[in-house]
């Protein structure tokens, strides 16, 4: 997202060598694979029921971090070193593992959200708890053009175009990030397994 969908789709008078991907595929052929990555993650998850929230949390966030190496890969243009083209390799990696990682994130999160809920006040604590998750979200989407602009990365689809450091950026939010992220789970998500609805 954000100029890393720029790096992508951008012209050659906004970067030379990069993917230069059309609308069409970018859109249209990624979404259909993303979907289907989205329904293997809700197949997956049922295989998940007897883990704990702690530990479907720990892997997700370390799926969608191994998914990023695969935007590295295309931003370093090691993938055409490699000789595997950028359709193929971002197919596989942001389109259907990120989709996938992302499904399987999500229904442990509604799930715990849900059992968070204490009876006769369901409507009201679970709206609370889903403000607070977008709250966080858009909080996330502000730090993100915040270090884009520390960062020196610029994207516009006229130009100036700077894709320079766009390699560290996605390090620092896709990889560090998250992974810094893990230690928290132990000390704000419950010990629970998914499948354990008498721990709430």
């Amino acid at each position: 997202t954000g100029p890393l969908s720029y790096f992508y789709t951008g012209g050659i008078n906004c970067v030379v060598d990069a993917p230069h991907f059309s609308y069409s595929y970018y859109l249209a052929v990624s979404n259909v694979v993303g979907s289907a990555g989205s329904v293997l993650g809700a197949i997956l998850f049922q295989y998940m029921q007897n883990w704990s929230f702690r530990a479907a949390f720990c892997v997700t966030a370390s799926i969608q971090v191994i998914a990023s190496v695969f935007d590295l890969l295309i931003v370093y243009r090691w993938n055409v070193a490699m000789g595997i083209s950028d359709q193929a390799i971002y197919l596989f990696g942001d389109a259907a593992c990120q989709s996938m990682a992302q499904m399987m994130a999500l229904m442990p999160m509604a799930m715990l959200t849900a059992r968070l809920c204490p009876r006769g006040a369901e409507a009201t604590v679970f709206a609370i708890l889903a403000g607070f998750q977008n709250f966080g979200s858009s909080i996330g989407s502000i730090l993100g053009v915040q270090l884009t602009e520390a960062f020196g990365v610029q994207a516009s689809a006229a130009g100036p175009c700077n894709f320079d450091r766009l390699g560290d950026l996605i390090i620092v939010t896709h990889c560090i990030a998250p992974l810094a992220c893990l230690p928290l789970t132990w000390c704000l998500v419950p010990a629970a397994r998914i499948s354990d609805e008498a721990a709430f």
